[in-house]
């Protein structure tokens, strides 16, 4: 039904090239749009160090804290398990011996 040899519909048989193109039309030179998006870049990862540090002073902290509360805790418990609140005290010996020895 379709003959050999034809592109799909919207294709050009030669794809005509009259000038280069820019993305944007807002006159501004490639070597513009490079330094604008080196200095936005320089920008972004200036943020990012800043942000990084922020991250890793909050994780130490956090860490810190944690170190703290469990040295006040004496341990974490499993889930389902509850500490008891005072250790019962030892039984007084007596000083007899079980029947039998």
């Amino acid at each position: 039904a379709k003959p050999k040899g034809t592109l799909p519909k919207g294709f050009e048989d030669a794809p005509k090239i009259d000038a280069p193109q820019n993305d944007t039309s807002d006159g501004k030179s490639k070597q513009d749009k490079l330094s604008e998006y080196e200095d936005d870049y320089l920008k972004r990862l200036e943020q990012q160090k800043i942000d990084d540090a922020k991250a890793a002073a909050e994780a130490a902290t956090a860490e810190a804290a944690a170190k703290v509360s469990a040295n006040k805790k004496g341990g974490a418990l499993p889930k389902g398990f509850e500490a008891k609140a005072t250790p019962e005290p030892a039984k007084k010996s007596k000083g007899t011996l079980p029947k039998g020895f």
